[in-house]
């Protein structure tokens, strides 16, 4: 059983194909996932395995996880890490972001890649989300019950349009408070330390929309 739960995680993936769906999920309705099908993304946690859709309906993309872990803390967070350009670059630039929601989602925060480093919005590292679930060209939901928690992304299509005929790069993380354990896809075999993949771009996996080639 352990060696089929690190083989999901440390298999490379070639590609993740956004999948198209008749409805786009709703905060109220993400338990209803069987007409989503197979997540494109299956996490092993220390809670058990967490799932995550890639969807596309109408125009707007979406990113769904369901998270297993009955222990709600505040801290607990869904990363979400995108390369806009596809452009693999070492550390995080000027075309890179990230969203760490944190469970409590007013204590998230949305970084953007700056000098090589993640940088919250005006430089300002108390910056929060606070009572806002929106930003630029995205919103986020999220709900608990009583197995775990839920959380829905929803993004503009010009988050995922590429650049020079590359496509954008994906990264994803979870980090559960207890037990403490940071959870990331993907997990190149080798990698020294697990949070590295968020800080290195060229690690991540390509987007494909319906429609669309895969560059480089």
């Amino acid at each position: 059983m352990l060696g089929t739960l690190l083989a999901l995680v440390l298999a490379a993936a070639d590609t993740i194909r956004v999948r198209t769906v008749e409805f786009a999920p709703a905060a109220d309705r993400l338990s209803d996932s069987v007409r989503w099908g197979a997540p494109q993304i299956r996490l092993p946690t220390g809670r058990g395995i967490a799932s995550v859709w890639l969807l596309e309906a109408g125009a707007s993309v979406y990113v769904v996880a369901h998270i297993p872990d009955s222990a709600p803390h505040w801290s607990d967070e869904f990363v979400v890490s995108l390369d806009t350009e596809g452009d693999r670059a070492d550390t995080p630039q000027h075309d890179d972001f990230q969203w760490s929601f944190r469970r409590t989602l007013d204590s998230s925060v949305v970084y953007r890649g700056r000098g090589g480093r993640w940088a919250p919005p005006q430089g300002d590292p108390d910056w929060r989300l606070g009572a806002d679930r929106a930003g630029g060209g995205w919103e986020v939901s999220a709900r608990e019950d009583a197995k775990g928690w839920s959380l829905l992304l929803r993004l503009d299509p010009a988050w995922l349009e590429g650049a020079e005929g590359r496509v954008p790069r994906l990264a994803i993380r979870i980090y559960d408070n207890d037990p403490q354990g940071w959870f990331p896809w993907p997990l190149p075999r080798g990698t020294p330390q697990p949070t590295s993949i968020e800080r290195t771009p060229d690690l991540w996996v390509p987007i494909k929309q319906a429609g669309k080639r895969v560059g480089w």
